[in-house]
């Protein structure tokens, strides 16, 4: 049973990256291109049709995050979770951007979520300070997080969507450091975090404000 979730999870996770999009070594400048493709998928094989790109643009406009399409690159991405968050703002759902923004989340035991964040959009991100090196590893690093975590249980206080964004900052070595756990996660989302808007920031609090508000008449009226 646990082998049928693991391979249909990986089926997905491989499905929708390739649905995306391709990196492309650019020989002149070494960096990443992301080219858009459409892919046709019959019983026998796999056909590839590449759409026309330019070479003269620079891959660092083409991975900048745009939020409409919650495309965030190389971004580590946090949303609300309805009641717990009302009650303790800064516990939220978190996950993990690959080099072209689709979002990968460990949304529950032997599930990793790709391009569905769970519990709705993002509101707030940090974007990772990657050497070129991490860069070119990062996706590679995503993918093996994703495999060690689609085949174990979520536990919402020991093992959850923050342990597994901590494994893929491992995995890179991310800063010279491999010891970094759901609470270094937590903390850099607290104290490096950017809300994409006022309304991100609203909606982080507003469900506080108002458990607060019912809270402090339910205390006075006794």
């Amino acid at each position: 049973m646990e082998n049928n979730i693991e391979n249909t999870n990986k089926d997905q996770i491989s499905k929708k990256n390739i649905l995306e999009d391709f990196s492309l070594k650019n020989q002149e400048n070494s960096q990443t291109v992301i080219l858009p493709t459409n892919y046709k998928f019959s019983n026998s094989s796999t056909t590839k049709e590449v759409v026309s790109f330019s070479t003269s643009e620079s891959a660092s406009t083409l991975k900048k995050i745009n939020a409409k399409r919650n495309r965030f690159p190389y971004c580590i991405v946090w949303t609300p979770i309805p009641f717990i968050t009302y009650i303790i703002p800064s516990i939220g759902h978190t996950g993990i951007g690959t080099s072209s923004g689709i979002i990968h989340d460990f949304a529950g035991s032997y599930f990793i979520s790709v391009d569905d964040f769970a519990f709705g959009n993002p509101t707030k991100y940090y974007q990772l300070d990657l050497n070129d090196q991490e860069k070119y590893e990062f996706d590679r690093a995503v993918e093996k997080a994703d495999n060690k975590f689609s085949m174990e249980q979520h536990n919402l206080c020991f093992n959850n969507c923050h342990s597994h964004v901590a494994c893929v900052l491992n995995n890179l070595k991310y800063k010279g450091k491999t010891n970094y756990t759901m609470i270094h996660i937590w903390w850099l989302l607290i104290t490096k975090g950017k809300y994409l808007s006022f309304w991100s920031f609203c909606k982080t609090y507003i469900g506080f404000i108002i458990f607060a508000i019912i809270m402090w008449m339910i205390l006075r009226r006794k």
